[in-house]
């Protein structure tokens, strides 16, 4: 699976070659302070060959890197929920801070909101956004996500407590569950 998003990037199924640039753009505190504290940092290609073997194992059709011709330059994903939220999925991703700005992300997130929608068969897509990371709101906004509610104090990184902003997304095309 390949998507052209723009600009030369596209989004695919990970590679194994894809360490050395996950490793280049991940490895950043900028990118980390926005990712779950299980995102490591710093970030060295041994992390991203055991993220990539993890994903094309067990998550190959929701974890999808964003990459240039040349390298991998970021990550987008969803996380199917269990049980009775089983149509619901949580959206994650990051992108090399040299990238920013670009449009890419609203690119992605687009590609990957309709790909859940029709082909994962997902009603509900949301995204919890640590407050500071402005920039995900403004992204998760032009695609059209509403801010649903605040958490207040619901996270707690690197020893301080922060709001957490959930943003979410209907598939109102999905009357009913797939049957």
């Amino acid at each position: 699976m390949e998507q052209v998003i723009g600009d030369g990037v596209s989004i695919r199924n990970f590679l194994y070659g894809d360490a050395g640039g996950l490793a280049k753009y991940g490895d950043n505190p900028n990118i980390a302070m926005n990712q779950r504290e299980c995102f490591p940092n710093p970030y060295t290609v041994e992390h991203a060959r055991k993220w990539i073997a993890h994903v094309r194992e067990h998550q190959a059709t929701t974890r999808f890197v964003i990459a240039t011709k040349k390298e991998a330059i970021g990550e987008i994903g969803v996380s199917i929920q269990p049980d009775v939220h089983r149509y619901s999925a949580e959206i994650g991703f990051w992108i090399g801070e040299s990238y920013w700005g670009r449009g890419l992300m609203t690119k992605a997130i687009s590609w990957m909101t309709e790909y859940c929608f029709t082909t994962l068969k997902i009603k509900r897509l949301f995204a919890d956004v640590i407050e500071y990371n402005v920039a995900s709101q403004r992204v998760l906004d032009k695609c059209g996500f509403t801010h649903e509610s605040t958490a207040r104090q619901h996270i707690c990184k690197q020893d301080t407590f922060y709001d957490q902003l959930v943003y979410v997304l209907i598939n109102e095309g999905m009357s009913s569950p797939p049957g």
